[in-house]
């Protein structure tokens, strides 16, 4: 009987009525994380302290699409997915000299600890710091934990994103001003969480609640959440948790790169009292096929009620 049950499966796995899931397995190494899927990398974590600033690239869907792109000619200093304040107390730290690599102010990585589940989620915590110079005293303080689960049966996979900001001094939070402020340029107001995407990707439409965009940018949106949905089909959502900093996010978006971002200081700088402290949530979803307004409103109010 054991037999028949064993040939059974077996011609059902040959004949398609029963499908074995695509082996998941995560490969560490001190300066990065990588997860792969069906024997091909889905994604990687870059942790080296060396080059101060984590990112994920690849960042790939299930089926094998490239959703960001590093290190572009026109701005050197995008790394796929990545996290990146513009000006604390003036200083820059979000472009960087093309012959060095460094921004003014520096980005440090000060450690990094990983647990990897059975099911192969991966948890990543981080400490960093951010300070004027590289071998200066920091003046504000990162608790960074990732959260990435391994792909759904439908290929879906997320990516929690937390970020705990304390102030080791009075500090200034800024950006590049946007129209209408002193100075203001039609390109201001990013900083924060941001993904570039790949070249490949132009053309695709960003999706919220209220409208898809898929022409000209807009900024100074405010919106829980927003979605890349490609032509081909991959998507990548971003969620904005309610707990976070300044609920709900104004984004940027720039659509001829393709880039986007939730922009929190995209309305005002912000001024952290020594001590003082906030956290930024995020929920970011990758999947195979394209997210709809509606997918995302079967899914957000249980994320959001965490």
């Amino acid at each position: 009987m054991k037999r028949l049950k064993i040939i059974y499966l077996i011609a059902c796995l040959l004949c398609g009525t029963l499908r074995a899931e695509p082996p998941v397995e995560v490969i560490t190494s001190p300066d990065a994380t990588t997860l792969q899927y069906d024997g091909k990398v889905l994604w990687t974590y870059h942790h080296d302290a060396s080059e101060g600033k984590p990112y994920f690239h690849p960042l790939k869907t299930t089926k094998g699409a490239l959703l960001t792109e590093l290190r572009p000619k026109d701005h050197v200093w995008h790394r796929g997915l990545w996290f990146s304040w513009k000006y604390l107390n003036g200083v820059n730290y979000w472009e960087e000299n093309k012959a060095t690599g460094r921004s003014d102010g520096s980005t440090r990585l000060l450690a990094t600890r990983k647990r990897i589940d059975e099911s192969q989620r991966v948890t990543i915590e981080q400490r960093l710091d951010y300070a004027p110079t590289e071998d200066g005293p920091g003046l504000l303080e990162e608790a960074r934990q990732l959260v990435i689960t391994p792909p759904n049966t439908s290929g879906v996979y997320t990516i929690d994103w937390s970020s705990d900001f304390r102030a080791l001094e009075d500090v200034v939070l800024d950006r590049t001003p946007v129209p209408g402020e002193p100075k203001g340029k039609q390109y201001g107001g990013y900083a924060g969480l941001s993904i570039r995407l790949a070249k490949s990707l132009t053309g695709g439409t960003f999706l919220t609640r209220d409208q898809a965009i898929d022409g000209g940018g807009i900024q100074g949106y405010k919106a829980q959440w927003m979605s890349f949905n490609s032509s081909q089909g991959a998507s990548v959502l971003i969620m904005e948790h309610p707990e976070s900093f300044r609920v709900p996010t104004t984004w940027y978006v720039a659509p001829m790169m393709p880039f986007f971002s939730p922009a929190v200081l995209f309305d005002a700088p912000y001024t952290m009292r020594e001590g003082e402290s906030f956290s930024l949530r995020y929920r970011l979803v990758v999947s195979p096929e394209a997210i709809t307004a509606d997918h995302v409103s079967s899914i957000y109010p249980e994320w959001s009620s965490e």
